[in-house]
């Protein structure tokens, strides 16, 4: 029971980082393509746990533990306490997912993850100020540019799903993403009041981003690149994901706070 527990937490886990944390892409589809796969794969390490052992007695202890191990990612606890039932419906979702794993399509707890950005997440992000989404992409870059020196291949991981295994990473990269993913609170909870006020700013289309990337200095080459980033080396991964966030600072500000927002609302 114990290991069927780790599996459920390590999906709900990845679900959410795909879907929350350092996606370089443009569009929607795009990210929802990568966070299926990711959990897909681990799905995949968790199948022969639940070929092996059948789920009996009482579930509530696992839920629990998924539940708190959910809660404890940057913006999951927010928007799980901001959200008037998202929490039962989480616990909705683990419970029936334990009692009967997802065999086609993503499992419950991760369509739940989804529908919580996409309706809670990226809206807020999308009307943060330009200062703090300026700080989430400023953030990243120091990230990314500390991976880019002593772990390149993690460097691709953050622009291509996120990193997944942030425990691994040396002291000084820790350090850098917690002040990432406190950007990206701050972003997020800056947003939710200018929607709660109505004062929510406009944010670029997938089409007015790609003029604004442009302008920005991102050539047909570097599209390409983004287009094909999970094909790429780690080292080019990593330089078109630094070049992405560099983005707005080569823009005058009334571009730049746009820009700024989409992205990190799209990352």
């Amino acid at each position: 029971m114990e290991k069927i527990a780790i599996v459920v937490v390590i999906t709900v886990a990845v679900a959410a980082i795909v879907y929350l944390f350092g996606r370089a892409r443009l569009t929607a589809q795009r990210l929802q393509r990568t966070a299926v796969a990711a959990v897909a794969a681990a799905l995949a390490g968790g199948a022969t746990v639940y070929g092996l052992e059948r789920l009996t007695g009482n579930d509530a202890q696992m839920v629990d533990q998924a539940v708190a191990e959910s809660r404890a990612l940057p913006l999951v606890g927010l928007v799980l306490d901001d959200v008037p039932g998202a929490e039962t419906r989480l616990r909705q979702a683990l419970t029936e997912e334990l009692r009967n794993p997802t065999t086609q399509g993503p499992p419950r707890p991760l369509a739940l993850m989804a529908e919580l950005r996409s309706s809670h997440i990226v809206p807020a992000l999308r009307a943060t100020d330009a200062a703090d989404a300026e700080a989430v992409l400023a953030a990243r870059l120091a990230l990314m540019r500390h991976l880019k020196s002593v772990d390149v291949a993690t460097c691709r991981e953050l622009a291509l799903i996120g990193i997944q295994r942030g425990e691994k990473l040396d002291e000084m990269a820790q350090k850098l993403m917690r002040e990432m993913l406190a950007t990206m609170e701050k972003a997020y909870r800056a947003g939710r009041a200018a929607l709660k006020a109505g004062k929510a700013p406009a944010t670029p289309s997938d089409a007015e981003a790609a003029v604004l990337l442009g302008e920005a200095g991102l050539t047909p080459a570097d599209f390409d690149k983004l287009r094909t980033l999970a094909r790429l080396s780690p080292g080019d991964a990593c330089d078109i994901g630094i070049r992405l966030n560099e983005a707005p600072a080569r823009l005058p500000a009334d571009k730049a706070g746009p820009l700024a927002r989409y992205l990190a609302a799209a990352q």
